[in-house]
């Protein structure tokens, strides 16, 4: 596996032929140029981890090629080499953006400390903005919380799989924090300090997948006007997560499982394979077998990705852990609120079909609307949960439910009733109800307006 990809600019030809030979002896990709206006080609055509960059050029020079590359936002970063070092050079090459800058003549060494240091550099970065992107859409990100006998098998097993460079697949209700389950298996293994790259395959339509999977390349189709690395490649060293892999189309899974199979991908419109070094944890909410006997879903993918299994458990198969989770989420929210043991007891007693998601959301509403210091029982008088049957009465008990109607109503009529009391419960702010829905603004106003609900609020 290569080390990273150079790009060398320089009009001095034995130059470019020392720095290819020598950065190729120790491991390096290398690609040499002459001028500036190829470079750019180059630099938009493919991707470099590190530019070498020359001052003084032909028909280009170095600064306009360094100022080119922050314009275009080209993600290499940039060592400007120069036999012709001034004061006000450097200076303007720093505030450009330039990595480093390295007088002619240097060591080889020297220089490939540099290298080291801009590839490290940048991979830091494209984490941070890649953690940062992931924190704001999930609103949490951390460790597993709770001391009950399935978290601490859970635990147990992700110390196991971790070390290992096999396929992890995940498997849980919806809502139980699977992706969490793969940071951890991520933060625990060797490649923790690489990319974790997490992809919900249910967001998109099979082409749009396999072009933000595998990427494409310049004029692939009618919107591709420059080349765009996919998360797979991006997350080359790393970890890249498959999350609702049972909702992956069927024609999309072969080329998925040739990935799996060989480690390469190509790009949607190119020619040549790329091969990665990418570790592959898949998770889902569905039967993967069910799928395949309906013929959903590949067989042979099947058993490539059953390697190594997680069953993530379900809140009510947790339901010791809940006064640690609400705790945990009163504080990451930042609330200066507790839950008294009523309430604890009631949050006890609930099936929880929307898992730890739905904890987390919940007490997430409850300190924004009851105004108190401590929460009891009486703020979540809307969690309606039936009492446990007295021992040897052998009747039913209905599920637990939040309406307050015991009347037998349609899938419609509940749903309009729920909205409803949701509207009320904030004054009927339409963006405040979409939140606590779970849903789209759009998708809630659409839905008021077919069931006829009108609201005061502006």
């Amino acid at each position: 596996m290569t080390k990273g990809k150079i790009l060398v600019v320089d009009d001095e030809a034995s130059l470019r032929l020392l720095l290819s030979n020598e950065l190729s002896r120790m491991g390096y990709t290398v690609e040499a140029v002459a001028d500036g206006e190829t470079a750019l080609n180059r630099l938009h055509d493919e991707f470099f981890h590190v530019v070498l960059l020359d001052i003084v050029m032909p028909r280009v020079s170095g600064i306009d090629v360094l100022r080119a590359i922050k314009q275009d936002a080209i993600p290499s970063e940039v060592i400007i080499l120069t036999g012709n070092a001034t004061l006000e050079s450097a200076i303007e090459s720093m505030k450009l953006g330039a990595f480093e800058y390295v007088r002619k003549p240097y060591s080889l060494n020297e220089l490939l400390i540099h290298i080291e240091r801009a590839i490290e550099h940048q991979r830091s970065q494209l984490d941070l903005k890649i953690l940062r992107d992931e924190l704001k859409k999930n609103g949490y990100g951390g460790k597993i919380i709770g001391k009950s006998k399935s978290v601490k098998a859970l635990q147990d097993l992700i110390c196991k799989v971790a070390p290992t460079q096999s396929t992890v697949l995940i498997l849980g209700e919806s809502g139980t924090g699977k992706e969490l389950v793969a940071r951890s298996i991520h933060a625990m293994s060797q490649r923790s300090n690489k990319p974790f790259i997490a992809v919900n395959c249910a967001s998109f339509s099979e082409t749009l997948l396999e072009s933000e999977l595998f990427g494409y390349e310049k004029g692939a189709f009618t919107d591709a006007k420059s080349q765009k690395r996919g998360l797979a490649e991006i997350a080359d060293g790393g970890t890249l997560f498959l999350d609702e892999m049972g909702e992956i189309p069927v024609h999309f899974q072969a080329k998925l499982l040739r990935f799996l199979e060989t480690g390469e991908i190509r790009r949607v419109g190119g020619t040549k394979d790329i091969l990665l070094n990418v570790r592959i944890l898949c998770a889902t909410n569905q039967p993967l077998e069910n799928l395949v006997e309906q013929n959903r879903f590949r067989a042979d993918l099947y058993y490539r990705l059953n390697v190594l299994t997680v069953n993530v458990p379900s809140l009510k198969e947790r339901l010791d852990d809940i006064p640690l989770l609400v705790n945990n989420f009163v504080t990451m929210q930042g609330f200066h609120k507790e839950f008294d043991d009523s309430a604890i007891e009631l949050l006890t007693s609930y099936d929880w079909p929307g898992n730890i998601r739905e904890l987390k959301n919940l007490v997430e509403r409850t300190c924004i609307l009851v105004p108190k210091k401590v929460i009891t029982a009486d703020d979540l008088s809307f969690l309606k949960v039936n009492k446990k049957a007295e021992p040897g009465n052998e009747s039913v008990a209905p599920s637990p439910t939040i309406s307050s109607d015991t009347t037998a109503l349609s899938l419609k009529e509940m749903e309009r009733k729920h909205i409803i009391n949701v509207l009320s419960m904030v004054n009927g702010h339409k963006g405040k109800a979409a939140k606590l829905l779970e849903i789209n603004p759009k998708t809630l106003y659409m839905k008021m307006k077919a069931y006829n609900i009108i609201t005061t609020y502006e």
